[in-house]
């Protein structure tokens, strides 16, 4: 028999970080099942409760009192979901059925809120790889890109004709700021400081302001980028700086092509599954990794604790490289000793 490995996480003093006002919302989603089912609700709604509990207490100690039907929520439910994904198969060592379940109890309760309109669509439905292959063992994988890697698809954005301006500036300004999805999606003209490399009073999750920087590369493509639709697209009507033609009409790029250009990104590489929050991470991963300052690294995520930073945008080491730094730091003392 495998040996099953368990992670006791959700103790007692996790309670504290679950949101009154979302556990209030389950409750009323369960109990408008149990009424329908009354035959389950010791067995399979109890198993079902006890899983959204623990996603209540994750989703408050990782994001605050965010509400389960705000509009913070709702536009980034995919990065959310994913990380919760990561968190499950990082931290708690879930199996695949395991962390089907614990989406499925958070899909459910969606579901039923759609249907009483308390919102108007379901914020993850057909967005997660790991839901489209449910009976398969496949799980997210995460990526940390090295240097070369990012300069690899660097160069290849650039020279090859297959890829346009806007794949080149989603890359560059995606990668300098390490900022999430939401944010590079409402990137808007009104909002762009060329002077200081940034857009500014950007919107993120749970309404946070924040600025999104991003390097002299960026900028050259950015102003380039501002005369060819100055003269050729949209004449600037559009304030969005990353713009989509549909029905004849230019209008914000949206959530489906970002991630597309993210793909093809990563297929550059060799990578089929790349993601947003994939180039989050590898940025992060690399800042880290070059400079050895966590800190540094929290704050251009606007994480406010870097153990965050550390947990889940920072690559793991192996035993191997743990010790590799031991005998290079005992090396250095030995030779300042001297």
């Amino acid at each position: 028999m495998a040996h099953v490995t368990r992670v006791k996480y959700f103790t007692k003093d996790k309670e504290k970080f679950i949101n009154p006002d979302n556990l209030k919302k389950y409750k009323k989603y369960l109990q408008s099942n149990i009424i329908k089912n009354q035959d389950v609700k010791d067995t399979t709604y109890k198993r079902y409760e006890g899983l959204f509990r623990h996603f209540l207490m994750w989703l408050g100690e990782n994001y605050g009192d965010l509400d389960l039907y705000s509009d913070e929520f709702m536009e980034d439910a995919v990065d959310i979901m994913e990380n919760y994904i990561m968190f499950c198969q990082e931290t708690l060592l879930n199996h695949k059925k395991i962390i089907n379940m614990k989406i499925s109890a958070v899909s459910s309760f969606y579901i039923w809120s759609m249907k009483r309109g308390f919102v108007k669509y379901h914020p993850f439905d057909g967005k997660l790889d790991r839901m489209k292959k449910a009976n398969e063992e496949h799980i997210l994988n995460s990526y940390f890109l090295t240097e070369e890697q990012v300069q690899t698809i660097r160069r290849e954005l650039s020279e090859n004709d297959k890829y346009s301006i806007q794949d080149q500036i989603l890359f560059e300004v995606s990668f300098d700021s390490a900022n999430r999805i939401g944010a590079l999606l409402r990137l808007q003209l009104s909002k762009l400081d060329l002077e200081h490399n940034m857009f500014i009073d950007i919107r993120e999750k749970e309404g946070y302001r924040t600025q999104v920087v991003f390097g002299d590369v960026a900028k050259e493509l950015i102003q380039e980028w501002l005369e060819m639709r100055k003269n050729d697209y949209d004449h600037l009507e559009c304030d969005s700086l990353l713009i989509t033609k549909y029905n004849g009409e230019y209008k914000p790029m949206g959530d489906s092509a970002i991630r597309d250009r993210m793909k093809k990104y990563g297929e550059i590489i060799g990578i089929s599954d790349y993601r947003p929050h994939c180039q989050r991470k590898s940025r992060l991963n690399l800042v880290y990794e070059e400079t050895g300052d966590l800190a540094l690294a929290a704050e251009l995520a606007n994480h406010k604790s870097t153990e965050t930073t550390r947990s889940f945008y920072c690559k793991p080491k192996t035993k191997a490289e743990v010790m590799e730094k031991i005998n290079a730091l005992k090396e250095k003392n030995e030779a300042e000793s001297k």
